[in-house]
């Protein structure tokens, strides 16, 4: 079957107007709430010390970090406790991995001498064809990719082996998690994770309790003032340490091919520790971006609030929609002449090949009939909605003005054209 001839399933989302939650459910929930919950730094780190039988986390600085983290979870009142068991979870693996990093640091000083050459960042925001372009290009044989079993845990647990089919532990529990995911088939529709596919460079900096990943996985907008106030530098130079012990394990002369959907608002960070970068940003019409991130981060707003505030929900992410785009603009000519590359989405829609080829192109990899066979193969074994699609409708779920946000994003739009896909 080729990708022309794919049969779509059809998901829509209408709970966001009247969220309700089935009794047994509610109950479920409820008697969760009584139980003990430690959502302190020290808890979290000697949980972390005791699943690896390691203690050194390398500088401390982080501490500030995860504090206002799990702080900022534990005083929410509107979340359910076991949504904040799953981010003390999620903070106890950020530190279990950050002590394993470390600790492959330390055995494997040469890291320090693994070379980072002219790596290709997608760098478009949320749900704007970054993931599809990115997996796309990486098909190319000449580049390697960050996949995200090794997004996940970049380096080995001390004294793990493969398993009897010779797949790394790593891969297999990312596996397991993407198997998890995909039982909801909407999560599945939406976003691939599986543990070969792409994934973006930002999941790198987690062990250092860094990035706008945290946003995503909770409702914490002091978290985001913060990052806002905070120089990124540092946290993109741990992404890149971590990027080249990555290498170090499987040596490979071929070039990176790499996403992440905040550098678009960090491109000084990110220019900064990646100087020779090819930066390649995918604009979209930011309504159809917003109806995405709104359903997609709306699924969890549904799943973790007691009572899912909406219109909060709505107001956040169309204000860091718009502030990540104004910080693109104000920002993109810190990039050099020549590694810049802007794409129109429904020019990656139209012809997703020959889009990769011109980003190919600008980074200095000759055309050939090789590359674009790879990612034909690709295309063909990846057809679009093979696991579905989701009808989004941005002002019968979230209750916006269509015109008013276009006047709002009159900013960009009049700055790049792009198709208007929300009516």
């Amino acid at each position: 079957m080729t990708a022309s001839e794919v049969q779509s399933k059809v998901f829509r989302v209408d709970e966001f107007q009247n969220p309700t939650l089935s009794p047994e459910r509610r109950k479920q929930l409820e008697t969760i709430e009584a139980e003990p919950l430690d959502m302190s730094v020290d808890s979290v780190l000697s949980a972390a010390v005791k699943q690896t039988g390691l203690e050194d986390f390398g500088d401390m600085g982080f501490r500030d970090r995860l504090a206002r983290i799990l702080g900022e979870v534990e005083g929410d009142t509107n979340t359910w406790k076991i949504s904040k068991k799953r981010i003390v979870a999620t903070c106890i693996k950020a530190a279990a991995n950050r002590l394993k990093n470390q600790e492959f640091l330390k055995r494997n000083p040469a890291v320090d001498a693994v070379e980072i050459d002219r790596p290709i960042f997608i760098t478009g925001l949320p749900r704007s064809g970054t993931t599809h372009l990115e997996n796309l290009i990486a098909a190319d044989r000449r580049l390697r990719y960050l996949p995200v079993y090794l997004g996940s845990e970049a380096v080995p647990t001390p004294g793990e082996v493969p398993d009897r089919d010779g797949k790394d532990p790593r891969w297999v529990r990312s596996n397991n998690h993407w198997n998890q995911m995909k039982a909801n088939p909407i999560m599945a529709a939406m976003h691939e994770h599986s543990p070969d596919h792409a994934c973006g460079e930002n999941e790198l900096q987690i062990p250092d309790f860094a990035s706008y990943q945290w946003e995503w996985m909770a409702d914490v907008p002091k978290w985001r003032d913060f990052y806002f106030s905070e120089d990124q530098v540092p946290h993109y130079q741990y992404g890149r340490t971590m990027l080249k012990a990555i290498a170090y394990q499987m040596p490979d002369d071929r070039r990176w091919i790499l996403k992440g959907n905040a550098q678009s608002e960090q491109l000084p960070a990110l220019m900064t520790v990646y100087p020779d970068a090819i930066v390649v940003m995918t604009h979209r019409d930011p309504l159809a971006i917003l109806q995405s991130v709104l359903t997609m981060r709306g699924l969890s707003v549904l799943a973790h609030q007691k009572v899912p505030n909406i219109e909060a929900h709505v107001n956040y992410w169309v204000d860091r929609i718009e502030h990540m785009l104004r910080c693109y603009i104000r920002d993109m000519d810190k990039v050099p002449d020549g590694q810049r590359v802007d794409l129109l989405f429904q020019d990656i829609m139209g012809d997703d090949v020959g889009t990769a080829q011109r980003v190919l192109t600008a980074a200095g990899l000759p055309l050939s009939d090789d590359s674009e066979k790879d990612m034909r193969d690709y295309m063909d074994n990846h057809p679009r909605g093979r696991d579905g699609r989701v009808v989004y409708d941005l002002e019968g779920n979230f209750k916006l003005d269509i015109d008013k946000l276009r006047q709002r994003f009159n900013f960009y739009t009049d700055r790049f054209a792009v198709r208007h896909e929300v009516k």
